[in-house]
């Protein structure tokens, strides 16, 4: 499944600049689009068909929309649990560890409150989950 669409994505969308991308597999293309937007400081650079890619000055966000034949042998819980099992965990940079907190709320994803940020290197670092249960870490330069 993901070569397939990782292939389409690339086929349709060749990149101009040696920027850093990573890809996710959605079942809410327009949700998880928002949620990013919001709490990543991204744009919206182009949406065809299955797939969305998001940019930042400094990287890319594609988002796959996962078959419907797939979406259909899972389900996702309402606040949605984490997905602590998975190998890779997206980190954004924020400006204000706080705001983003809401930001995520208000978008669908989940603010642990019990969890509290830790300081590590010079940086407040927070996981905080997206609509579908992906754990993101949110990182304020402290």
């Amino acid at each position: 499944m993901g070569k397939h669409h990782d292939h389409v994505a690339v086929e349709r969308h060749r990149y101009t600049s040696p920027m850093a991308t990573a890809t996710v597999f959605v079942n809410d293309l327009q949700a998880l689009s928002a949620f990013y937007c919001a709490i990543g400081s991204m744009m919206v650079e182009t949406t065809e068909g299955d797939f969305t890619v998001l940019a930042s000055s400094e990287w890319k966000l594609i988002l796959v929309q996962v078959p419907d034949e797939i979406a259909a042998t899972f389900e996702i819980a309402v606040p949605p649990v984490a997905r602590e099992d998975q190998p890779i965990k997206l980190s954004f940079m924020v400006e204000d560890l706080q705001a983003t907190r809401k930001e995520v709320a208000r978008h669908g994803g989940v603010d642990v409150q019990e969890r509290t940020p830790w300081e590590w290197r010079g940086t407040l670092h927070l996981d905080v989950l997206d609509p579908e249960g992906n754990v993101l870490q949110l990182l304020e330069a402290h």
